[in-house]
């Protein structure tokens, strides 16, 4: 940041969660983030992104992003199956990493890529970036009171049925199906509400489509001291996507989606959480939600931190874990 305090960002992959990242950091004063180069694996593709956010560099190839000295850090928002290499790239270039969900496709490469960060003293973050939202920093709070008294289980899960058939979700060499896809988000919100350590076991069953990928998982995972989570997802089956977390003296319940709620339900009253308005429409819904892990990772930066005191690296690891071991009980192999 050379000193002061504009983030500079290079944005790694054109898609449409690129596009609402950039929408999202359009909503800050132009002193503190700015989005200065993109990358795609299309140069046309690249240009045309940077006239829609107004970037001044675009590039055809991940490396010349990797190699441009303007660059502070990356936001990596290509398909999962190529995230780890992208990150082992920026890393060679000396770059900071934010990098989209799931990190990489296994706990081995997510391993590796923190060993690298932590050796080169490169900032590095998995974008759940719900979890420096206000609503789940309320929800840790009233946790943390014992609003609810001893929490005992989290109940949750997501599933839709898309309009057409999306075929990046059946495709085990684009890192398809549901775990890996949407998995990730009641997953590691049980992470959340029990502290991010490792369970004490995980039972999963579900069932495949015909090229290999899971479809629906139902995921029961124990943590010590008699706390369970159940999760439940599909990307075929329209579920309830609310999070329950239940105590000895009451509940808290997420509005869906649970992962971007605009309201928290506690035994007494009903919290509103509204998302930030940015200048540009969104993809995602509540997508707007991002502008919280961007000014999270610039403060971390400003502070000399490389890495998230919120959403840290050993949780990562440890969510990791938990869906290679989902995949593995539900017979789901990735080359």
């Amino acid at each position: 940041m050379d000193g002061g305090k504009l983030l500079r960002w290079g944005i790694c992959g054109v898609g449409k969660i690129s596009h609402d990242f950039c929408a999202s950091l359009g909503t800050f004063p132009p002193e503190e983030h700015k989005v200065v180069a993109v990358a795609g694996r299309s140069a046309e593709r690249a240009k045309e992104f940077a006239a829609r956010f107004s970037i001044t560099k675009s590039y055809g190839c991940y490396e010349q992003l990797a190699q441009d000295n303007d660059v502070d850090i990356v936001y990596v928002g290509t398909i999962h199956p190529t995230h780890f290499d992208c990150c082992m790239k920026m890393f060679e270039y000396n770059k900071h990493v934010l990098c989209e969900k799931p990190l990489t496709m296994n706990a081995l490469q997510t391993s590796k890529l923190i060993e690298t960060a932590r050796s080169k003293k490169l900032f590095l973050m998995e974008a759940i970036w719900n979890r420096m939202s206000p609503f789940i920093l309320k929800l840790k709070e009233l946790i943390a009171s014992n609003t609810i008294g001893d929490v005992k289980l989290v109940s949750s899960g997501t599933g839709f049925i898309p309009p057409a058939r999306i075929d990046r979700l059946y495709n085990p060499d684009l890192g398809g199906g549901a775990t890996l896809d949407i998995g990730i988000y009641p997953i590691a919100m049980a992470s959340l509400v029990f502290g991010g350590g490792r369970p004490e076991s995980i039972k999963a069953t579900g069932y495949l489509t015909d090229t290999g990928v899971d479809e629906l998982a139902s995921v029961t995972i124990k943590y010590p001291g008699n706390r369970v989570a159940h999760l439940c997802y599909s990307f075929n089956l329209n579920l309830v996507s609310t999070a329950q977390i239940c105590g000895s003296d009451g509940r808290l319940t997420l509005s869906e989606p649970f992962w971007c709620p605009t309201q928290l339900q506690t035994p007494s009253e009903t919290l509103d959480f509204p998302f930030p308005k940015p200048d540009l429409d969104m993809i995602f819904r509540n997508g707007r939600g991002m502008v919280y892990e961007a000014e999270a990772v610039r403060q971390c930066l400003i502070e000399g931190k490389t890495e998230s005191d919120v959403m840290t690296l050993d949780e990562t690891l440890v969510i990791a874990e938990i869906m290679d071991t989902v995949l593995k009980q539900l017979g789901v192999k990735y080359r």
